[in-house]
């Protein structure tokens, strides 16, 4: 049977702030050599930032927006059909970051504005049923004045959801809700960082966790059984930091941790010594393209996909054996903010 390649839908800006404004979200088609197939833009409502799947045919959708926005689509090709209605995460919410719960009866919002955890129905409407308000702060007075949630992570293992709070250098942990949709959380569970690191995005590896921390541009391994952050490691010692930082974070089933990092507009490559626990920097990749925003992998993990906001650009990078080794090809479209890929059927 033929390599069907891989499917993604591009969430991006339609407010062209960074970037041009686009007029909707896209299909992407990445063939098994990397060839690239665009298609025409879908309105789902204003500035639809991040998506996330929970199967081959649901979408939810997180709205960034100070009104906080998130809604879910039912998807046949593509042709997308609203199945919850959208509906507010809270003032000034911002919400950057949607997940569905193990169930799929409902999603999170990570709301970094707000600084605030939502839990929404998935239909008929993505009401708001639950939330939890964070507290804190951190050391940096401009980014850390309080907290500003950046991701929400099921951590199946655990029965538990990781929160990256970038305001105050905090996992959060909050335990999975049960069918009355109640969140609880207390301060006491959370896993903390090293100060000023602005943890940002995690991905998680067996008992721990690997966290790109976007203010000091280092990634932090973490037990997730108890013992907290284990070290951390500058992602590229050699780049001069332009208050930009690190954003996305993908592990490789070669053990090769690849991060976005929009000083250098370049995806960066870590090799994880999974006994020693340790870090070690081995490639930074230019994209071709400004301010890498998000990626995401291939189904054969053969190319990395990297979403450049601020040049309209997303870029196919080949990998080796995890590592990137070349640009490819770069593919033309507005504002992509989020590389949303269709999970295998």
């Amino acid at each position: 049977m033929a390599d069907p390649g891989t499917r993604f839908w591009i969430g991006a800006s339609t407010l062209g702030a960074l970037g041009s404004a686009a007029r909707g979200i896209r299909p992407l088609d990445v063939s098994a050599d990397g060839g690239a197939v665009i298609g025409d833009p879908v309105d789902v409502g204003e500035n639809p930032m991040f998506l996330a799947w929970r199967d081959t045919r649901t979408l939810a959708i997180a709205h960034e927006l100070d009104e906080g926005l998130v809604s879910t689509w039912t998807v046949d090709d593509a042709r997308l059909v609203p199945l919850g209605a959208a509906s507010g995460t809270g003032p000034g919410a911002a919400p950057c970051h949607v997940a569905f719960t193990p169930s799929g009866e409902r999603v999170f919002a990570a709301n970094y504005g707000g600084g605030r955890l939502s839990l929404h129905d998935v239909h008929p409407v993505a009401a708001l049923v639950a939330a939890i308000d964070f507290t804190g702060a951190g050391p940096d007075r401009e980014r850390q004045d309080a907290p500003h949630p950046h991701q929400a992570v099921v951590d199946h293992a655990r029965g538990r959801l990781l929160v990256p709070d970038l305001g105050t250098d905090r996992l959060r942990v909050i335990p999975l809700p049960g069918s009355r949709a109640e969140l609880a959380h207390r301060d006491a569970d959370d896993i903390a960082v090293h100060p000023g690191a602005g943890p940002r995005h995690l991905v998680i590896t067996g008992h721990h966790a690997i966290v790109a921390n976007e203010l000091d541009r280092t990634a932090s391994i973490v037990d997730l059984t108890g013992e907290g952050e284990v070290a951390w490691f500058a992602v590229d010692p050699s780049v001069e930091a332009r208050g930009h930082g690190v954003s996305a974070i993908r592990l490789t089933r070669h053990g090769v941790v690849l991060i976005g990092d929009r000083d250098a507009d370049a995806l960066v490559a870590l090799r994880l010594d999974p006994d020693a626990l340790t870090l070690e920097h081995i490639a930074t990749m230019p994209t071709g393209g400004r301010h890498p925003r998000d990626l995401e992998l291939t189904h054969d993990e053969r190319f990395a996909l990297v979403a450049d906001q601020a040049s309209d650009s997303i870029a196919v990078i080949a990998l080796e054996d995890g590592v990137p080794a070349r640009v490819v090809t770069t593919i033309d479209t507005p504002a992509p903010a989020c590389l949303a890929r269709v999970p295998l059927g």
